[in-house]
């Protein structure tokens, strides 16, 4: 019985997988077709040490999106959600045409996925990757200074730990101020214990992404290291109303962010489920992306500002 329930969990995942790669492959393959005044840069590996190698592990592969006659662009970097077990960072028409359409270069990355890695390696990747971007990105017209993380779900749940653990960001001598702002799309897991109380149905993804032991749970819960003092980026938190435990944890995440003197923004959906809040973003008249804009804008002409009176 019990290789039977283990054997149904490795097909689930297996369906998901193929889904998911059939989606971003069609959508990418559309993506490149239809799209005037956009270069692509597809599939640059973000690990220095293997530059030059052929990319047969796409797992720390990103794609470069760069508006046509791009000098000093502001970036977007797309973490993809996936329960930490799947997803990829093709298949994103609407939200890379619709930044790049903004003048800004979009980024989506890779990391790698359980059950082949546990955490904290999806961690370490979206560090090195953002590593990568900040020494890179002046080749292809951006702004080393105005990078933006963006993450769905278990992505914005690395956006987040990776700029409040400092760990993450030191191994590369860089620190959160280095983030200009972290956006944060409908994820759960900013304390990953309420998020698997709630949804015990997943109970074996989250414990092959991070084990079965509750305290590696609260040293992989971003919320746990909001304290006094830090220096650390604005936080926007977009929240589909037709998850309860999204908006209680969200919920709770910003009120500790405001706690402690930090800049958080959180917008609530009622009409955005779990998918749509992330697949939808960039469409025609849909009410997220103006948002993300005007917030960007105001981030930016704030801390622009402050450089300004400090010199």
């Amino acid at each position: 019985m019990v290789k039977r329930r283990q054997n149904k969990k490795y097909l689930f995942l297996i369906l998901l997988v193929t889904i998911s790669f059939f989606l971003s492959f069609s959508q990418t393959c559309l993506a490149q077709i239809q799209w005037n005044h956009v270069q692509i840069h597809p599939d640059i590996n973000y690990l220095e040490e293997n530059k030059g190698q052929d990319n047969q592990n796409t797992a720390h592969l990103l794609d470069i999106y760069q508006p046509e006659d791009c000098q000093f662009c502001p970036v977007i970097i797309y973490i993809h959600g996936g329960t930490w077990v799947l997803g990829d960072k093709g298949g994103l028409s609407y939200k890379a045409k619709s930044f790049t359409s903004q003048g800004f270069i979009y980024i989506s990355i890779n990391y790698r996925l359980s059950p082949d890695y546990r955490f904290p390696a999806h961690a370490q990747d979206v560090a090195h990757a953002f590593s990568w971007v900040k020494n890179n990105i002046q080749e292809y017209g951006g702004n080393p200074e105005q990078i933006y993380l963006m993450g769905h779900s278990a992505g914005g749940h690395l956006a987040a730990l990776i700029t409040l653990d400092e760990q993450y960001l030191a191994t590369f001598n860089l620190k959160p101020s280095d983030i200009d702002g972290i956006i944060g799309i409908d994820s759960a897991a900013y304390h990953l214990p309420s998020l698997f109380s709630a949804e015990p149905k997943n109970q074996y993804l989250f414990s092959w992404a991070f084990g079965d032991h509750p305290l590696d749970w609260e040293i992989a819960s971003p919320i746990n290291y909001i304290k006094k003092g830090k220096t650390i980026p604005p936080f926007l938190l977009l929240v589909a109303d037709g998850r309860e435990i999204s908006k209680t944890v969200n919920q709770n995440f910003y009120q500790k962010l405001q706690k402690y003197g930090y800049n958080a923004t959180i917008f609530h959906f009622p009409n955005k489920d779990h998918v749509s809040i992330d697949y939808d973003l960039g469409k025609e008249n849909e009410p997220v992306f103006p948002i993300v804009i005007d917030w960007i804008q105001r981030v930016s002409k704030k801390r622009y500002s402050m450089l300004e009176e400090k010199d």
